[in-house]
């Protein structure tokens, strides 16, 4: 059963509210969720693009495969970069890490390999 064109654009748009939201609040809230769950910074970031990156191209899926891959990709990692900057200008604790956009491209870059070879697989 395939979801309707339009939920995906709402979980799209609802995860990455919640990226924004995680990303851009106090370091203090974000400990206290951590607190006994050992988990990679680098692992959340990869993970927040990745799904990022398959719901808005689940969205988009309808148009040219490789003009949504492009347009999906491209979006997700500068709204990443958006957000690291905005860490570094804004007063909530929070530091620009390039560490971390490289964590958001490589989950960009799974997402994108991923889809190539459901859509090669599905197309045989």
């Amino acid at each position: 059963m395939e979801l309707n064109k339009n939920w995906y654009l709402f979980l799209a748009v609802l995860w990455l509210f919640c990226i924004t939201v995680a990303s851009l609040v106090s370091v203090e809230i974000v400990k206290e969720v951590e607190s006994g769950i050992e988990v990679s910074d680098k692992l959340v970031h990869g993970i927040f693009y990745f799904v990022n990156t398959v719901l808005f191209y689940c969205y988009y899926k309808k148009i040219n495969l490789k003009r949504a891959i492009s347009k999906v990709s491209l979006f997700s990692f500068a709204y990443g970069i958006i957000i690291e900057l905005l860490q570094y200008v804004l007063p909530y604790e929070r530091s620009f890490d390039l560490r971390d956009i490289i964590a958001n491209l490589v989950g960009i870059l799974i997402a994108i390999f991923l889809i190539n070879f459901y859509l090669a697989r599905r197309l045989r």
